[in-house]
Protein backbone atom coordinates (compact mmCIF):
# COMPACT_ATOMS: atom_id res chain seq x y z
CA UNK A 1 0.00 0.00 0.00
CA UNK A 2 2.47 2.91 0.47
CA UNK A 3 4.59 1.59 -2.32
CA UNK A 4 1.11 2.42 -4.92
CA UNK A 5 0.81 5.78 -2.23
CA UNK A 6 4.52 6.66 -3.35
CA UNK A 7 4.38 6.22 -6.74
CA UNK A 8 1.29 7.92 -6.89
CA UNK A 9 2.26 11.07 -5.48
CA UNK A 10 5.39 10.44 -7.44
CA UNK A 11 3.18 10.59 -10.43
CA UNK A 12 1.56 13.60 -9.48
CA UNK A 13 4.81 15.63 -8.42
CA UNK A 14 6.65 14.69 -11.86
CA UNK A 15 3.12 15.60 -13.60
CA UNK A 16 3.01 19.15 -11.69
CA UNK A 17 6.49 19.56 -12.87
CA UNK A 18 5.73 19.05 -16.11
CA UNK A 19 2.83 20.91 -16.92
CA UNK A 20 4.46 24.31 -15.01
CA UNK A 21 7.47 23.80 -17.08
CA UNK A 22 5.21 23.57 -20.27
CA UNK A 23 2.79 26.42 -19.10
CA UNK A 24 6.36 28.51 -18.45
CA UNK A 25 7.92 28.09 -21.19
CA UNK A 26 5.30 28.71 -23.48
CA UNK A 27 3.97 31.52 -22.37
CA UNK A 28 7.21 33.55 -22.01
CA UNK A 29 6.24 35.68 -25.14
CA UNK A 30 3.29 36.49 -23.70
CA UNK A 31 4.54 37.50 -20.63
CA UNK A 32 7.24 39.83 -22.46
CA UNK A 33 4.77 41.53 -24.14
CA UNK A 34 2.61 41.92 -21.01
CA UNK A 35 5.67 43.92 -19.61
CA UNK A 36 5.73 46.40 -22.31
CA UNK A 37 4.86 50.14 -21.49
CA UNK A 38 1.97 49.70 -24.29
CA UNK A 39 1.05 46.13 -24.19
CA UNK A 40 -1.81 46.41 -26.24
CA UNK A 41 0.68 47.36 -29.69
CA UNK A 42 3.46 45.57 -28.23
CA UNK A 43 2.52 43.24 -30.94
CA UNK A 44 2.51 45.29 -33.34
CA UNK A 45 5.97 45.89 -32.82
CA UNK A 46 7.24 42.12 -32.81
CA UNK A 47 5.22 41.29 -35.38
CA UNK A 48 5.72 43.93 -38.26
CA UNK A 49 9.72 44.23 -37.00
CA UNK A 50 9.33 48.19 -36.24
CA UNK A 51 12.27 49.85 -34.84
CA UNK A 52 12.00 51.98 -31.78
CA UNK A 53 10.75 55.45 -33.45
CA UNK A 54 8.42 53.90 -35.24
CA UNK A 55 7.13 52.05 -32.69
CA UNK A 56 7.12 55.23 -30.60
CA UNK A 57 5.22 57.36 -33.80
CA UNK A 58 2.64 54.64 -33.80
CA UNK A 59 1.96 54.92 -30.15
CA UNK A 60 1.78 58.52 -30.48
CA UNK A 61 -0.84 58.17 -33.15
CA UNK A 62 -2.94 55.88 -31.18
CA UNK A 63 -3.09 57.69 -27.60
CA UNK A 64 -3.99 60.60 -30.46
CA UNK A 65 -6.81 58.63 -31.98
CA UNK A 66 -8.42 56.99 -28.79
CA UNK A 67 -10.21 59.61 -27.00
CA UNK A 68 -12.15 60.74 -30.87
CA UNK A 69 -12.28 56.89 -30.75
CA UNK A 70 -14.35 56.60 -27.28
CA UNK A 71 -16.52 59.38 -28.40
CA UNK A 72 -17.32 57.90 -31.16
CA UNK A 73 -18.18 54.86 -29.54
CA UNK A 74 -19.73 56.36 -26.67
CA UNK A 75 -22.40 58.15 -29.27
CA UNK A 76 -23.35 54.71 -30.90
CA UNK A 77 -23.82 53.62 -27.38
CA UNK A 78 -26.32 56.37 -26.80
CA UNK A 79 -27.72 56.01 -30.13
CA UNK A 80 -28.38 52.27 -30.00
CA UNK A 81 -29.86 53.04 -26.48
CA UNK A 82 -32.46 55.16 -27.97
CA UNK A 83 -33.44 52.83 -31.06
CA UNK A 84 -33.71 49.64 -28.00
CA UNK A 85 -36.41 52.29 -26.02
CA UNK A 86 -38.10 53.30 -29.41
CA UNK A 87 -38.48 49.60 -30.68
CA UNK A 88 -39.25 48.44 -27.00
CA UNK A 89 -42.87 49.42 -27.13
CA UNK A 90 -43.07 49.43 -31.67
CA UNK A 91 -45.65 47.36 -33.42
CA UNK A 92 -44.80 49.13 -36.61
CA UNK A 93 -41.71 50.71 -38.79
CA UNK A 94 -42.18 54.83 -37.49
CA UNK A 95 -40.49 57.83 -38.58
CA UNK A 96 -39.01 58.18 -34.90
CA UNK A 97 -37.28 54.37 -35.79
CA UNK A 98 -36.39 54.85 -39.16
CA UNK A 99 -35.01 58.70 -38.22
CA UNK A 100 -33.01 56.19 -35.52
CA UNK A 101 -31.42 53.79 -37.91
CA UNK A 102 -30.37 56.33 -40.10
CA UNK A 103 -28.67 58.18 -37.41
CA UNK A 104 -27.42 54.92 -36.33
CA UNK A 105 -25.91 53.88 -39.51
CA UNK A 106 -24.47 57.60 -40.07
CA UNK A 107 -22.65 57.08 -36.86
CA UNK A 108 -21.03 53.90 -37.32
CA UNK A 109 -20.05 54.76 -41.04
CA UNK A 110 -18.33 57.82 -38.98
CA UNK A 111 -16.77 55.65 -36.86
CA UNK A 112 -15.59 53.02 -39.71
CA UNK A 113 -14.20 55.91 -42.06
CA UNK A 114 -12.11 57.34 -38.81
CA UNK A 115 -10.97 53.97 -37.79
CA UNK A 116 -9.74 52.67 -41.31
CA UNK A 117 -7.97 56.43 -41.80
CA UNK A 118 -6.22 55.46 -38.62
CA UNK A 119 -5.10 52.07 -40.22
CA UNK A 120 -3.92 53.56 -43.16
CA UNK A 121 -1.64 56.39 -41.29
CA UNK A 122 -0.38 53.56 -39.04
CA UNK A 123 0.49 51.70 -42.21
CA UNK A 124 2.33 54.98 -43.63
CA UNK A 125 4.66 55.17 -40.75
CA UNK A 126 6.15 51.35 -41.02
CA UNK A 127 8.48 50.70 -43.49
CA UNK A 128 6.44 50.22 -47.15
CA UNK A 129 6.41 45.91 -47.12
CA UNK A 130 5.63 46.26 -43.27
CA UNK A 131 2.67 48.66 -44.08
CA UNK A 132 1.27 46.22 -46.94
CA UNK A 133 1.57 43.74 -44.24
CA UNK A 134 -0.55 45.72 -41.60
CA UNK A 135 -3.00 46.57 -44.04
CA UNK A 136 -3.66 43.02 -45.40
CA UNK A 137 -3.65 41.89 -41.34
CA UNK A 138 -6.23 44.89 -41.17
CA UNK A 139 -8.58 43.50 -43.90
CA UNK A 140 -7.81 39.86 -42.94
CA UNK A 141 -9.11 40.49 -38.84
CA UNK A 142 -11.52 43.57 -39.54
CA UNK A 143 -13.61 43.43 -42.88
CA UNK A 144 -13.34 39.99 -43.53
CA UNK A 145 -16.24 37.59 -44.35
CA UNK A 146 -18.64 40.75 -43.31
CA UNK A 147 -17.69 40.70 -39.78
CA UNK A 148 -18.61 44.29 -37.59
CA UNK A 149 -16.22 46.35 -38.11
CA UNK A 150 -17.32 48.21 -34.64
CA UNK A 151 -16.89 44.81 -32.42
CA UNK A 152 -13.10 43.79 -33.88
CA UNK A 153 -12.63 47.57 -32.42
CA UNK A 154 -13.96 47.47 -29.47
CA UNK A 155 -12.21 44.56 -29.09
CA UNK A 156 -8.57 46.55 -29.62
CA UNK A 157 -9.46 48.69 -26.66
CA UNK A 158 -9.25 45.85 -24.27
CA UNK A 159 -6.22 44.40 -25.95
CA UNK A 160 -5.37 44.22 -29.11
CA UNK A 161 -4.63 41.84 -31.73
Amino acid sequence: MKKGALILLLGVVVSTVAFSSFYYFGTVNCRELMRQPQPELAWLKKEFHLSDAEFTRISEMHAAYLPQCQERCLRIAEQDRQLEQLLATATTMTPDIQNALAARARLRGECETEMMNHFLRVSQTMPAEQGRRYLEWVEQHIFSNGQDMEAHHHMAHHGEQ
